[in-house]
Formats: structure tokens, C-alpha cells, sequence
């Protein structure tokens, strides 16, 4: 079973489990905006448009010699999800990030199941590495648009990864270095 799977389990677990019936107080952990077009298993055709986001590393699906590269509009097409958290360090205000879950990139890249780490890498050349985990746990984001409106990169875009801070009891002191803001590489490894 490859790792895409597992990690497309585990988000619907979450989201089942955010949205129990028997928990009338839970709030979702996100909203689903727009339904995938590109699955697990399809081609993913080359970037027509600038190329927002390269995955690089174990993976099986390419289209742009060792890589998978998304222009925003093909990125999109693995489904739009929105949720409203708190972005406390770049804006300082309650934000509604609109974007694609790093389980769902990682499923259509057909990173490994063996994978353990993410090694996301900014335009800034800022690095961090997020446990691949992280994906399977909780709804992480990459982020394509915040308040309806897309991120230039002089306000964190064109991409960025997003925390669901507002529905996971997360440690702002282990969690915030992972929103790597203008979001250009992540390695899988």
C-alpha cells in the first residue's frame, strides 16, 4: 500500500472525526470548496502557466523530468478545501486560507511509503523540514489563496503551508516554523 493511501485514510479519519455526530460541539476541520479533478493514480499534465510548486524526492508521478511541478490552476485541480485560522505571525489577524491538503499533493505524487520527512524549501531559500506525519494527522495546507484573494509573493504567496491551529491543539513553539510562507520545493524523503 503506498504511502498516498495511507495518508488519504488517515485525512478522511480526521475530518470523520471532527464532524462525529456524537461530539455536537466539534467544529469541522475544514470546508470542502471545489472536488478533485486529478487523483491518486491520474497523470498530471505539465505546468502551462509559472510553475507555483515543485515536489521532488521518492515519488512515482512526474512531469517535468525528475519532478512533479504545478502551475496554480493544475495544483487546484487536486481539490480546494478553506478553513479560518488564526495567522498569528505573518498577518496577525484571523485569516480563511483556501488550498489543497499536503495529503492530497502527497498522494498524487505517489511519495513513497516509506517517506519521513518533507523538506519544504521557500523562495527565500528558508528551510524547514515537516514530518510527513504531519500530513496524515492533520489537515495541512497548502495554501493558494487567503481571504478569497491570491498571495502575491510580497504577502507569503504564491503558496504556503497553513497549520489547522483552529481545530488541533497545536504548539505555536514546534508548529509555527513549519508555515513556510512563499512555498516554492518540498522534497520528499
Amino acid at each position: 500500500m503506498r504511502l498516498a493511501h495511507l495518508l488519504l485514510t488517515a485525512a478522511i479519519a480526521v475530518t470523520a472525526t471532527a464532524c462525529a455526530a456524537d461530539e455536537p460541539e466539534a467544529t469541522p476541520a475544514f470546508e470542502v470548496v471545489t472536488e478533485a479533478s486529478i487523483t491518486p493514480g491520474d497523470d498530471v499534465p505539465a505546468p502551462s502557466g509559472e510553475i507555483v510548486l515543485t515536489i521532488t524526492g521518492d515519488i512515482d508521478v512526474t512531469n517535468d523530468g525528475n519532478s512533479l511541478a504545478f502551475d496554480m490552476a493544475t495544483l487546484e485541480e487536486l481539490g480546494t478545501v478553506a478553513y479560518t485560522v488564526d495567522d498569528a505571525q505573518a498577518l496577525g489577524r484571523e485569516v480563511r486560507f483556501t488550498g489543497v491538503l499536503l495529503s492530497d499533493v502527497l498522494a498524487v505524487a505517489g511519495a513513497a511509503d516509506d517517506a519521513t520527512t518533507l523538506h519544504t524549501v521557500a523562495l527565500n531559500d528558508y528551510a524547514v523540514d515537516i514530518p510527513v506525519q504531519d500530513a496524515a494527522d492533520y489537515p495541512v495546507l497548502i495554501a493558494t489563496a487567503a481571504d478569497g484573494d491570491r498571495m502575491p509573493v510580497d504577502a507569503y504567496g504564491p503558496v504556503r503551508v497553513v497549520y489547522p491551529y483552529h481545530a488541533f491543539d497545536l504548539d505555536p513553539v514546534e508548529y509555527d516554523p513549519r508555515w513556510n510562507w512563499q512555498l516554492a520545493e518540498i522534497d520528499v524523503r
